[in-house]
Order: structure tokens, then sequence, then C-alpha cells
């Protein structure tokens, strides 16, 4: 694999990037937009009792907020963790792919309000908690029940009218039920039959039943059964739609964790950007906080951010909301063992907003039009990492991952129902 281009001619080309997104180290926040993400978002009438976030949310919809700290901590994170994003942004700069628009400015309030809200539900199982209740009583209003996941499906995909996005509503929310019933307990882990009864009751569909059930013999963590499917529905979607290249990634970073399974285990401690100086962080640091461990090695994170970083611009709309998700401080700059969970939390809050946006029949916002092209030649640059973390972390040259590739998506549906019923089972 090329060596990685220096950081201070990475940070050159990152900044570079901003400018002709038309944006600025220096921009402060306008409250008008702010007001209007929240709204859109149904934060707009969400109360909280953590301190630092009542004061946050009041703070920003009345007064302009320095967005420098935001970007500083993107741009750092950029240069030393995302080698592939870094050389994507080369491309685009000289094809003149970054132009300005009202979806950037719009995208940046989003990323702004997303990393507050995700870090700090990292931080404080309260708050963790108060903001789950809040969107959960919302989604309800627009006829969703979790404990009800067909019903649950039927209703998203009746909203969004988009199969991937109805499945990952779905299926993301039981990871969060995981987080909360885990991080509240006073104890490792529920048995299996304290877990029946609260199945039996309702209060657990299948999914999170599953999730929360111990370990098995054969040593098989459900949650890292479920991140595999929710991979590769993802690799599936862009593979049927003509994207084999970085759908290549999809297939390699669910090897790696068949053939390297992290031990996830939750663990006291902060959750923050690498070496972040914004003081908000600071701020909602709290004591004996509990968060869950990935313990994924740097290279797996950093493919899996770029992979679906190329993905969403290949199939989503909507990426002034969606992107954010990947960009925003908590990600891109994370340490590797935080990753994961951050990513989830993060995702759940996304597709919340989406789900939102559909509801409300607001206009869907198609993205450049020449995004395949663009998340083509994304694809092409993300194949070389996902060949080199085969060779580190899974110990496959390149005709060896082609080869395995190519027998697992030739019956794409055959393999994920394998996944499936490894899960299940």
């Amino acid at each position: 694999m090329k060596k990685s281009i220096a950081e201070n001619k990475s940070r050159k080309i990152i900044e570079k990037s901003i400018i002709s997104l038309g944006l600025k180290k220096n921009l402060k926040t306008d409250p008008k937009k702010i007001r209007e993400i929240l709204k859109e978002m149904n934060l707009d009438d969400f109360n909280t009792n953590f301190p630092p976030m009542k004061i946050f949310l009041k703070e920003i919809t009345t007064k302009p907020k320095n967005l420098k700290p935001m970007f500083d901590d993107i741009i750092r994170g950029i240069v030393k963790k995302q080698p592939a994003v870094v050389e994507f942004a080369e491309l685009a700069l000289k094809k003149k792919w970054f132009k300005k628009s009202e979806h950037i400015h719009n995208a940046v309030h989003v990323t702004f309000i997303l990393e507050a809200m995700t870090a700090a539900m990292c931080n404080s199982h309260t708050f963790f908690i108060e903001a789950q209740d809040h969107l959960k009583s919302k989604e309800r209003l627009c006829g969703l029940d979790s404990r009800k996941i067909c019903s649950s499906f039927k209703r998203v995909l009746n909203i969004t009218h988009n199969l991937f996005e109805a499945i990952k509503v779905v299926s993301v929310d039981p990871f969060m039920i995981y987080f909360s019933i885990r991080r509240g307990l006073n104890k490792s882990q529920l048995d299996k039959k304290e877990l029946k009864e609260l199945y039996k009751k309702g209060e657990l569909n299948y999914l999170e039943y599953k999730l929360l059930l111990p370990t098995s013999k054969k040593g098989i963590n459900h949650l890292l059964e479920l991140v595999r499917i929710n991979i590769y529905e993802a690799g599936m979607t862009e593979y049927k739609k003509g994207f084999k290249v970085n759908s290549i990634c999809a297939y390699e970073l669910n090897e790696d964790i068949k053939i390297n399974p992290p031990d996830v285990e939750f663990q006291k401690r902060g959750v923050f950007p690498d070496s972040s100086k914004n003081k908000f962080y600071k701020s909602i640091q709290t004591k004996e906080n509990l968060y869950i461990n990935f313990p994924f090695s740097q290279k797996w994170v950093s493919l899996y951010t770029t992979w679906n970083m190329a993905f969403i611009l290949s199939d989503l709309n909507d990426l002034d909301i969606i992107f954010p998700m990947l960009f925003i401080p908590s990600i891109i700059d994370a340490k590797k063992e935080n990753a994961g969970g951050v990513r989830i939390i993060s995702l759940w809050l996304t597709t919340n907003n989406v789900l939102f946006r559909r509801y409300n029949n607001s206009k869907e916002i198609i993205g450049p039009k020449n995004k395949k092209e663009m998340s083509k030649a994304w694809g092409n640059i993300n194949k070389k990492y996902a060949v080199d973390l085969a060779k580190r972390e899974t110990h496959e040259d390149s005709k060896e991952l082609m080869r395995h590739f190519s027998k697992f998506y030739a019956h794409p549906f055959y393999s994920l129902f394998k996944l499936l019923k490894i899960f299940l089972n």
C-alpha cells in the first residue's frame, strides 16, 4: 500500500477542501438555523436535568457559537486517522467536485448539534436515558413501537419508502436498548430467566432479548453478530446497485470481526475525541461513567468510516443530515476502542432525524448530480485499504480476498440468511 501522505500536506488538502465547500474554520453558528434543526430533530422541546446540556441547548438557540474547536478536532482526526478520506479529498479538489451549497452550511450546524448530543449520551447515562425516552416518545407519535418489530418495520417503510432506511431504523433500536440496560445494571448482565420475563411482558422485542443474552458457550457475542449483519446489509445494497468495489470493504470488515472478534466489555471511563482542547468535553465529564469498549484495530475503524462515507454518497439522499454522523469529532477522531459505541449512538440519532424529516413530508435533498462518479472513485481508493487490512489482519492476499468476496456475494441473500441464522439460534 502506498505510504500515507505526509501530515502537513494532508492538513493543507483538508483545509483547502473546507474552503472549496464555502466554509472557514472561524465560522460561527447561526442561532436561527440551530432552532430550525432542533425542531426538525424533535429536540426543540427536549428538557434535560443534565446541567451542562441544559445550559448548552439554551445558549445555542440564542447566541452564535464559535465552530473553530469543532473544525480543529475534525481536521486533526482526518489527518491522523483517515488517510483514505485525505486521498479522496485530494482527488475531489483536482476534479473540482467540491462546491459551495446551502446544504453544506446546514450540515455544519447538524454536525455541531449531533456531536454535542452524541458526546453527552456517551458520557452520561442519565442524559442517555433522557434523550432516548424523549425521542422514543416522538417515534410513537409517528406510529412506531420498537417493541413490535414487524409493525414498526412496515410503518417506517410506509414513511420512508426506502427499504434500507426502514431496516436501519428498526435494527439500530436494539443496540440502544442493549446500551441503556447494560449501562444501568449494578451487575454485569441479566440472566436468561430475567430476560425471558422481560420478553414475555413485552418490554423487550426478540432482537433485544437475543442481544442481552449472556455470551454462548461457543464464545459467540450476539452484539458482534448484529454488527456484522448491519454491515452486510449495507454491503449487499451497494453490491446490487453496482458499487461492487466499495462492497469489498464491507466483506473484509466482516471477515475481520469473524476471524479476530474483539472482546467487547463495559468499562468505567470518559469518551472524548483524541487530544481535543475543546472545553465542552470537560463540562460533560461524569464520574463512574460506564461505556462499551470495542477493541478494534485503528485500520479497521478507519476503513469502516471511509467505506461508510462512500456508501452513503452512493446510495442515500439527505446527505446534509446523514454525513454529519461520520464527521463529528467523536467519530472522526475517536480512540479506536471508543469508535464502535459512539457510532451506534450517532447512527441512532441520525436515523431518527431522517425518519422525522420523512414523516413531516420535507423535500428530500438529492445531493450532487455526479455523486455516482464520486462514490465509485472513493470506492477504488477504499479498496486499497481493504486489501491492506486483509493482509495484516485476516492474512489474505488480494487474490484470495477477491475470490472469497466473489463467493460471498454470489448468493447475497443466502449469505445474509446464514448470518441471521447464527444470530437467531
